[in-house]
This record gives C-alpha cells, sequence and structure tokens, in this order.
C-alpha cells in the first residue's frame, strides 16, 4: 500500500494513493456549517470523486463559497430539468440570472399552472430525499452530438459542435444525461434549499442559496419592470432566429453579423431616444439620475441621452458623482483597509445636497471637480446657471441613494438604472451569466485604459460584486426605466480583446479556475471584426475608439 500526504489548510493527512476527496471531505466536514459541495487539488476545481494519486494540497467549497456556490446553482439546475422532463416530457430553458435567482421558461405548447410548478417542485424533493448520484462520464464529441440529436436536444448538439476537444465530460442523474460548464455535487441530497415562484405565461423563478444574501436567498420581489427587459430580449432573439450561440455563429459565418450590429446599435438608440421623449414630456422634471453596477455602460448611456435632450432643445448639465468624493484624510477605511471609494460616506453628500438646491433655485454655480492624481478637490473655471431649458444629468454608482439628493423633491427627478443583461445563452441549460459580461468588459478597460494587470481586476472584483449587491443593485427596485447595454454581438467582440488576456493567467494563480471558465464560455462563440463596431457604441466604451472619449 503507497500513501501520500495531503495538505489542507494547516493540517496534513496521510492517506492511501487512490483516495477520493469525497472521503477526504468527511475528516474534515466539522468544518463547514454547510454540505461540502465541490474541492480543489492543487488549484485545479473538480468533483468529489476525484482521485489523490500524489502528495497534494486541497480545498473544499460549500454553498458560502463563490465556487460552492456555483456548483449548487449548476447542479440545481440539472436537477430542475430532469424533474420538469419527467412531469412534463419537454425541456427548459435557463434564461437569465433575476434578483436572487434564475429566471426559466418551460418549453411546453401547453400552458402550465401553479399546479404544475407544484408538481415539478415534488418530483425535486422526491430526487434529494432518494439522494440520488451524479456521476460524471467522459465521452467522445461527436457521441454526445449524436447522443443529443437524438433526444432532440439541438441546441446543445449545435453548440458541442464548436468545442475543440475530441472528448466531452457529460453528468448523469439516473437515465438522463446532460452537459455543464463545471464541475457538480456528487448527489442529490445537498439541494436542502430551494423554491420555485411561479411567474405567468410557462415562466418561473428558481431560487437558491444566495451568495451576497444567504438569510434572505429564498425570498422574491418580482419586478416587472425587469422582466419586461429579459422579455422584450428573448422575443428580439426570437424574431432575429437566434437562440443560442450556436445560431449566432452560423450568422456570423453568413456575413449577416453586420446587419445583427445595426439591429442591435438602432435598437439601444431607440429605447434611449423613447426615455428621452419620456423626460421632455414631464416638466417637472429636472434631473436625471443614472445609476448601474461596474462597466454596466453608464457613461456612454448618459452622454447618448445628453445628445438626445439637445435635439429636444434642451441644455443637459452633467454631473459626476465621483467629483463630490471626500479628501483622502476625510474618509474611512474599508473592510481591506483601503481608502473608502464605494460606499455613500465616501461622498460629501452636504456640498451635492447644497450645491443641486442651488442650481435649481437659478443661482451660478461654480463646480467642483476631484483630481485623482493629487487626491484632493478643485474647481471648475467656468460658472453653470441653469435656465427653462435645462435639465441635470446626474450619473454615478450612489446616483439613487437618497442620501445624495435627499433635498430635492421626487417629482423633480427620473431614475434610470442601467445594467448589461446578456440576451444570448450558449444552450437551454447553459447561460452567459451578466456578471461575466460586466467582468469581462471590465478586464478589458482595466487594461487598456490603467494598464491594471487582469490577476487584480480579477482579485477586486470579487470585492466589487460585494459592494455592487449592497449598495448599488438593491435600488434598481426605484428605478423609472431599466437600461439594457448589452448587446446581442458584444460577446464576439469581447473575445477578440479578452481571450489572450485571460490565457496569461497561469496555473497557479489562484483565479486560475475561474479563468477557464471564462476561456471555456468563448470557445463556443466566434470572434466578430471590431472594425464594425459604430464608434458610439457602448462597447466602445471598454474596447476604445469611443467618439464620446
Amino acid at each position: 500500500m503507497e500513501n501520500v500526504v495531503v495538505t489542507y489548510k494547516d493540517k496534513s493527512f496521510e492517506i492511501e494513493k487512490g483516495t477520493t476527496l469525497k472521503e477526504l471531505s468527511l475528516k474534515v466536514k466539522e468544518d463547514y456549517k454547510y454540505d461540502i459541495l465541490s474541492c480543489s487539488i492543487d488549484g485545479r476545481l473538480c468533483t468529489l470523486d476525484t482521485l489523490v494519486e500524489k502528495d497534494s494540497k486541497v480545498e473544499f467549497y460549500d454553498v458560502t463559497s463563490l465556487l460552492g456556490n456555483r456548483t449548487y446553482e449548476r447542479g440545481l439546475y440539472f436537477l430542475f430539468t430532469k424533474a420538469v422532463i419527467d412531469v412534463l416530457n419537454c425541456d427548459v430553458r435557463i434564461m437569465c440570472m433575476l434578483d436572487k435567482g434564475t429566471y426559466c421558461e418551460i418549453l411546453s405548447n401547453n400552458l402550465i399552472s401553479e399546479v404544475t410548478v407544484q408538481k415539478i417542485k415534488l418530483k425535486m424533493q422526491d430526487y434529494i430525499r432518494e439522494a440520488l448520484p451524479i456521476s460524471k462520464i467522459i465521452v467522445s464529441k461527436l457521441d454526445a452530438i449524436n447522443y443529443y440529436t437524438k433526444i432532440n436536444e439541438i441546441d446543445k448538439a449545435n453548440s458541442l459542435k464548436y468545442i475543440s476537444n475530441s472528448s466531452v465530460s457529460l453528468y448523469k442523474l439516473d437515465n438522463y444525461l446532460d452537459y455543464f460548464y463545471g464541475v457538480m455535487p456528487d448527489n442529490t441530497s445537498v439541494f436542502k434549499s430551494f423554491d420555485l415562484k411561479f411567474i405567468g405565461n410557462n415562466k418561473l423563478i428558481l431560487l437558491y442559496p444566495y451568495l451576497y444574501d444567504l438569510n434572505n436567498s429564498l425570498k422574491f420581489d418580482k419586478n416587472t419592470s425587469l422582466i419586461k427587459v429579459i422579455d422584450d430580449n428573448n422575443t428580439l432573439l426570437e424574431n432575429l432566429d437566434i437562440n443560442s450561440s450556436a445560431d449566432f455563429n452560423k450568422t456570423l459565418a453568413s456575413h449577416g453579423y453586420k446587419d445583427i450590429i445595426k439591429i442591435s446599435e438602432s435598437l439601444f438608440d431607440k429605447r434611449l431616444m423613447d426615455i428621452t421623449s419620456k423626460i421632455v414630456k414631464n416638466k417637472d422634471i429636472k434631473m436625471v439620475l443614472i445609476t448601474g453596477p461596474s462597466a454596466s455602460g453608464k457613461t456612454t448611456t448618459a452622454k447618448k441621452i445628453s445628445l438626445f435632450l439637445k435635439s429636444f432643445g434642451y441644455n443637459p448639465i452633467w454631473i459626476n458623482v465621483e467629483d463630490y468624493y471626500k479628501t483622502m484624510d476625510q474618509r474611512e477605511k474599508d473592510e481591506r483597509g483601503n481608502i473608502e471609494k464605494e460606499k455613500i460616506s465616501a461622498f460629501d453628500t452636504n456640498l451635492f445636497n447644497n450645491i443641486l438646491d442651488e442650481l435649481l433655485d437659478g443661482k451660478e454655480v461654480i463646480m467642483p471637480k476631484y483630481d485623482y492624481l493629487k487626491n484632493v478637490r478643485t474647481t471648475y473655471n467656468k460658472k453653470v446657471k441653469m435656465d427653462e431649458k435645462s435639465i441635470l444629468l446626474i450619473e454615478g454608482i450612489h446616483a439613487f441613494n437618497d442620501k445624495l439628493t435627499e433635498i430635492i423633491p421626487d417629482k423633480k427627478k427620473y431614475k434610470i438604472f442601467v445594467n448589461a443583461i446578456t440576451p444570448l445563452n450558449i444552450d437551454n441549460h447553459n447561460l452567459f451569466r451578466s456578471t461575466d459580461c460586466r467582468l469581462i468588459r471590465r478586464i478589458i478597460r482595466d487594461n487598456r485604459v490603467l494598464g491594471i494587470d487582469i490577476k487584480d481586476t480579477l482579485k477586486n472584483w470579487k470585492y466589487i460584486r460585494k459592494v455592487e449587491e449592497e449598495i448599488i443593485l438593491p435600488y434598481i427596485k426605484d428605478a423609472d426605466e431599466i437600461v439594457n447595454t448589452s448587446l446581442i454581438y458584444e460577446l464576439g467582440v469581447l473575445k477578440t480583446y479578452a481571450e489572450p488576456l485571460l490565457f496569461s493567467i497561469s496555473n497557479d494563480d489562484e483565479n486560475y479556475d475561474e479563468t477557464l471558465r471564462l476561456i471555456n464560455l468563448f470557445r463556443v462563440i466566434l470572434s466578430v471584426e471590431c472594425e464594425n463596431v459604430p464608434t458610439d457604441s457602448v462597447l466602445r466604451e471598454f474596447i476604445s475608439g469611443s467618439c464620446f472619449e
């Protein structure tokens, strides 16, 4: 018998060579509040049935970690799909992340009801009680394509054609095989927390432990405006006969992507023009507040609305919330020990309110400007004064925060929430996360504009996402309008810029698995020539060449 040494945190275990990580996890399960879902060995994410063949460093993940949470989410999609097939004999579409869950559609020709949804939920609970094994099998890519063609999952068969590997890993649950981008739990008993909320029209929300709010994960507040944005995205894709990445690639191969670019950009401009028309018709509105999470395209959106306001004869006055930063010595430190720059406490809200009040009162004001090189607040050389055709455009992550405009009556405000809600998915069961789209945008822009290494962007992204969940995303419910800046074709454009940066991450980096996941997602998307992207496109904010720079 040959033994190997496994290092886990500050402990070492001598175990028999060939021991599974599942067996090892039983020795350390007391360190975790929830079930261990997945693991890594020498920095590589893997399933719990992985064998330990040499001296190794291992880590385990439960639902409280990013990698574990995604494993839970992915496994629940599998469980849900299997239950729908067994109850209704039809497929599902995992459409989009929404609030603390995932927006899904039952692909049945018959309308389902709340009773049907409860049957699906009961079937899922049956699987959980039975603790059915989820196993991984390796098959040739051709066999996988033939299998999915045979069971009429054409979306998956077509997407697999773009994978360069000669073999693929499928996951098996009972008698059903599925393909997912990432690892799975080893059995169904781990899915102790989930719920289904029926929306209507064969749509529902699949709820599960949400990483950033584990205590309130299964609570769902229906946002009709956000759901409409997602449904409009899907209607557009259906009209264009693009229901998956493979459909997009087919359009790209036939040179039809230039029309897709024109349609995407035209519809985005029309959306902003329609919003601008609403603003000018309401004579009470004196300020437009624009907010959204990182890399959502706030700046380009605001500048386009500014141009459209001018076309109606208005005089938009731009106000960037970041110009109201307190000086460095007046700010607290964040949880990482750095000078705070995200929370509202970092901004001089009193000054902001006073200046707005003076402007709305018709007074002439000298506007402040924050000098990032000296880290002090200075002033512009010119003075600003509003007239009857003036309207304030306020852009920033705290634009919706009442502390920023607390002395201004609500009837004078119009709130626009900007986000990048990716309309295109890989296939019915594998989605491109909207947060992935924004992360890729951020990686490209950080590197191009600020010279920030991708390692640092990936490291900072975890904190950025946490802050977004706390201080930005909760305000989406207050929006008068929700604007989606994600374009159908953009993943093909971003791929060209992102792949060289992603491949620069070495396999010993702490974010290697995250990088590898993104690389694998991009494999199924063909590149789009950036020369065809208009200079006023929101994408130019990230890839360069914007006429607004």
